[in-house]
């Protein structure tokens, strides 16, 4: 073996502490520069082999190509691949619920991951534990709603799709026999509280009363999750008689039994609504002259047909817009809108001239003050009826006078 071939032994040997390849192969006549050389040649392809499955491995590339068996430097590595893959066929294993496995050939790591396999294993336990009371709660729940007289849907909040109704709803909404039910919509009641809950934005509790045909419904909406989605439950109740009765008892709060004219409170709540809009009005207040009179001498039914008469003759002499009402006993009240203090006079004498017309056993009439309030005023209802109390009582007294003299 010459120096030579000496040297290029050297550079092959080299490469392969530097994991380059050999390319080159040099053919001599000597058998122990060949046999040698050979042997590099084995070794180099073996260590590039490895190395490049190391680099593989390391990059958790497992479906990398496997050095053959002719590779004796790989084995330990050919070993810790099919570990790793027989670790990921496990972690697959667990991730699919399986927690019986267990590994035993990574040393600390086994012990991790076994650690984990375990708490993964009690949570899975608890969350089942959870799910099946959720379950029975929900079953019990909707025993419940499924119970009530009253109506409760459930819609999905994206789009207001129906996805639950219990037995009253289905069966005064959904059944056959109610569908050709023309005054009951319950399509037209859906659309409108979906218009509602996206036009405001409304996500919290909140209580509404919707006008279906001749019906009305109160509906308490809130938001819950119903199976793992978020939606509506929508309470509903036929609210028609309590509504009924509401504006009766209403009626009979805001009316005079005897003239059915508004009565004093409501007449002043009108005259406070119509200062905090700073709006004009004119106020009259009305005396009948002589109810005693009628009352002393020809009983309280005439009186009482006495207050009537004036009653329907206000009405008549007002518009719809205008307020008639009865403050009780002899007096009344008229709230004029958008009318002059000179045009509430030639109405009040009017009143007076139809009054005198009618044939009674005695002359009818009234007195009057008139309170014309401007815009933006800063009077309240109780001092305008105090000026209008006091014009009255001028003119009942400049009457009384009148006749004292004749």
């Amino acid at each position: 073996m010459n120096n030579n071939e000496l040297d290029e032994l050297l550079r092959q040997i080299s490469n392969i502490i530097m994991n380059k390849p050999i390319v080159e192969k040099i053919e001599t006549d000597c058998d122990k520069f060949n046999n040698i050389q050979e042997a590099i040649m084995y070794l180099s392809n073996n260590l590039l082999e490895t190395n490049e499955f190391l680099k593989q491995l390391s990059m958790g590339n497992l479906d990398t190509k496997v050095p053959g068996r002719h590779n004796f430097m790989s084995s330990s590595l050919k070993g810790l691949h099919a570990d790793l893959n027989h670790l990921t066929w496990q972690a697959n294993q667990v991730a699919s619920g399986d927690y019986s496995q267990k590994v035993r050939f990574l040393g600390d790591l086994s012990v991790s991951f076994n650690q984990m396999i375990i708490q993964l294993s009690e949570r899975e336990t608890r969350l089942k534990e959870q799910s099946n009371m959720l379950n029975e709660v929900n079953t019990f729940m909707m025993s419940i709603m499924d119970g009530l007289n009253d109506w409760i849907i459930v819609t999905n909040r994206d789009d207001g799709e129906i996805i639950y109704a219990n037995k009253a709803a289905n069966k005064l909404f959904f059944s056959d026999i109610t569908k050709k039910n023309k005054h009951i919509d319950i399509s037209e009641l859906m659309v409108r509280l979906k218009e509602d809950l996206s036009n405001n934005g409304r996500e919290n509790l909140f209580d509404d009363n919707y006008l279906i045909g001749n019906k009305v419904f109160k509906v308490r909406t809130f938001s819950i999750r119903w199976d793992e989605s978020l939606a509506y439950v929508h309470y509903i109740v036929d609210v028609t008689c309590e509504t009924i009765n509401l504006e009766k008892m209403e009626k009979l709060a805001y009316k005079d039994e005897l003239t059915n004219l508004y009565n004093r409170r409501y007449c002043l709540n009108k005259i406070d609504g119509l200062l905090e809009n700073n709006d004009a009005l004119t106020f009259c207040m009305i005396d009948i002259d002589g109810l005693k009179f009628a009352n002393d001498n020809y009983g309280h039914a005439a009186g009482d047909q006495y207050l009537k008469m004036v009653a329907q003759e206000m009405t008549k002499n007002t518009r719809d817009t205008d307020i008639v009402c009865r403050f009780g006993g002899d007096e009344f009240a008229i709230v004029f809108t958008s009318c002059s203090e000179e045009i509430v006079v030639e109405k009040m004498e009017n009143l007076n001239k139809l009054l005198k017309e009618k044939e009674s056993n005695y002359l009818m009439s009234v007195s009057y003050g008139i309170v014309y309030v401007q815009s933006e005023s800063d009077l309240t209802s109780k001092s305008i009826l105090e000026q209008a109390d006091e014009k009255m009582y001028v003119q009942k007294k400049v009457k009384k006078s009148i006749r004292m003299i004749v």
